[in-house]
């Protein structure tokens, strides 16, 4: 490792060691974690040693008590809502009015699936992979692709973002099967092009809950084939999920749970929320995902800061919105990878 200080213990071996104490590992436990890995026994004593009575270290003794505390908080709220009876699942509604939707989920941060807002569309009936790319053609739009290779593609998404004819990109995600190798996501910005703008016709925003789109900047396609997967992750804004084509397999997980999801960078979540390894993320044991199917013809409003794996059963084309008719401008704040 690099950045060794005087006392020739690296950096990073001193942070993990601080951070072990500030979690109330017993210092014999973190001597012995640093020795196992070939760091001299008196050197990592002195490491540890050094961590008490350091001003820095009470600081941050200060704060994990503090975010403690309010783990505490979250975890009592769940245990009230254990004590019901009622199961943990997502609502699914017709014809809510504005108000309804609202002030029964917008406003409460509460998930709901909507099956009236695009089960009419006409894009549910064309869109296909010949019929998209009739519209598109050599249109160059940007994919994910390699994924398969990175076990953290999401967090490395600026690596593997590549431009490719649409026809081109059609031609391998229809030929393939099942895979997570390529995906066309909603950073893409390919709505907002003019070589999409017929696409338009065949979709409509919902009054009810969405402002109209203007300028075309605020609707995105997502389109790739069976077996894609958006790792478990919670976005920064609200956000309505609209199912076109395909069924995808979704599991969502509180925001007052983010304190269970290893939630180590960014949006990020480190457990694999279809598979959790529940020795290496035994806090997980905890959380309540629910599970559930989009069908083609349904929507999800996914409100902000909550969790969501995703996976795709079969080729799959889905529009989702944060054009809403009300204020959708959160802050979130996003620490630095440290």
């Amino acid at each position: 490792m690099s950045d060794v200080t005087s006392d020739g213990i690296d950096h990073e071996w001193q942070r993990w060691a601080a951070i072990m104490l500030l979690n109330e590992i017993p210092v014999t436990e973190v001597v012995e974690t640093m020795v196992a890995e070939g760091i001299d026994e008196r050197e990592a004593a002195r490491a540890c040693a050094q961590c008490f009575g350091n001003p820095f270290f009470e600081a941050g003794k200060h704060s994990t008590q503090q975010l403690r505390k309010l783990e505490s908080v979250l975890d009592m709220l769940q245990k009230m809502r254990d004590l019901s009876p009622a199961p943990r699942a997502v609502d699914r509604r017709s014809g809510l009015s504005r108000d309804e939707f609202l002030n029964e989920y917008y406003a409460l941060n509460r998930p709901v699936i909507l099956d009236d807002v695009c089960n009419d569309w006409p894009a549910r009936e064309v869109w296909d992979a010949d019929y998209l790319v009739g519209v598109l053609g050599h249109e160059e739009v940007e994919v994910q692709a390699d994924r398969e290779s990175d076990p953290e593609y999401e967090l490395n998404s600026d690596e593997h973002k590549f431009r490719m004819p649409f026809d081109e990109y059609v031609s391998k995600i229809t030929s393939v099967g099942s895979s997570n190798d390529f995906y066309l996501v909603a950073n893409n910005g390919l709505l907002s092009t003019a070589a999409a703008s017929p696409l338009w016709e065949d979709f409509r925003e919902d009054v009810r809950y969405l402002a109209k789109d203007r300028r075309h900047k605020h609707t995105y396609l997502w389109f790739g084939p069976g077996g894609t997967i958006t790792p478990l992750h919670h976005d920064s804004m609200n956000i309505l999920f609209q199912q076109v084509k395909g069924t995808k397999d979704f599991i969502m997980v509180s925001p007052l749970e983010t304190h269970l999801v290893y939630n180590n960078v960014s949006v990020y979540s480190d457990v694999d929320a279809k598979s959790p390894d529940l020795e290496l993320h035994n806090r997980y044991a905890l959380a309540h995902p629910l599970r559930f199917t989009m069908e083609p013809g349904e929507a999800l409003f996914i409100p902000v800061g909550w969790w969501h794996h995703v996976e795709a059963r079969d080729l799959s084309v889905s529009v989702s919105s944060t054009n809403f008719a009300f204020a959708n401008d959160v802050d979130l704040f996003d620490p630095d990878r440290l």
